[in-house]
């Protein structure tokens, strides 16, 4: 199933760069496997108030993906919180793996609301600065792989030395096991058939000592003990 990434940020300000991501994800052959991505802008009209909408859609998403420039958006006239800030709020609430980068501004000044929500965010998490649609998209690239690798979707380790989640005992092929070069060094001892239960090869046990009940005499085990 392919999670969420809710893209949060001041929409007219930063249009390019949310159009740009939301392509690029898309685009991308491996990102596009594990990712849809949420734009308030891609919605069809409906009969709902949009800020119910938007934040229906962080409840939804795996990551929530912040980019903040100088402007802080359209104020609420109750509270005089943004929709960007609420966004942030409830994600972290929420505790959504957030995803922050602040866009590089030069001589523009930035809102001091927009300054506080920035600051607020650096200091909570680790956010990554750009200053162009290629910085922006090569960093959230990494970002996004990192997420996969850490939650072992994806794997760069070799395949024999790589966790497998969900294998079980009966997964393993004993022929295989006992044709392995690997296995054929050893002494007859260490070449078990596999069987309903996990036998340990001799003359160990997770502690580290051989018992009576954890290994049963040779002529007690079906199909007896290969050598080859």
């Amino acid at each position: 199933m392919k999670e969420l990434i809710f893209i949060s940020s001041v929409q007219k300000e930063l249009a390019d760069e949310r159009k740009a991501l939301r392509d690029f994800i898309q685009g991308n052959r491996l990102l596009s496997r594990h990712f849809n991505v949420f734009l308030f802008e891609d919605l069809p009209a409906k009969d709902r108030r949009p800020d119910n909408l938007y934040l229906d859609k962080v409840d939804e998403c795996g990551i929530f993906l912040a980019l903040y420039a100088a402007e802080y958006g359209w104020e609420d006239t109750k509270d005089g919180i943004s929709p960007t800030e609420r966004e942030f709020h409830l994600a972290t609430d929420l505790s959504k793996h957030r995803l922050v980068f602040l866009k590089n501004l030069g001589k523009e000044k930035q809102h001091p609301k927009m300054a506080a929500l920035a600051a607020k965010a650096k200091s909570q998490l680790t956010y990554r600065r750009f200053s162009s649609l290629a910085d922006l998209t090569s960093l959230v690239y990494n970002s996004l792989i990192e997420y996969l690798e850490d939650r072992r979707v994806i794997q760069n380790k070799p395949f024999d030395a790589a966790v497998c989640p969900g294998a079980a005992l009966t997964d393993v092929s004993t022929d295989k096991i006992n044709r392995s070069p690997r296995t054929r060094s050893l002494p007859a001892p260490f070449i078990l058939p596999i069987t309903s239960r996990a036998w340990v090869p001799a003359p160990w046990t997770s502690s580290g000592f051989a018992t009576s009940r954890t290994f049963p005499p040779r002529s007690s085990l079906k199909g007896g003990i290969s050598s080859s």
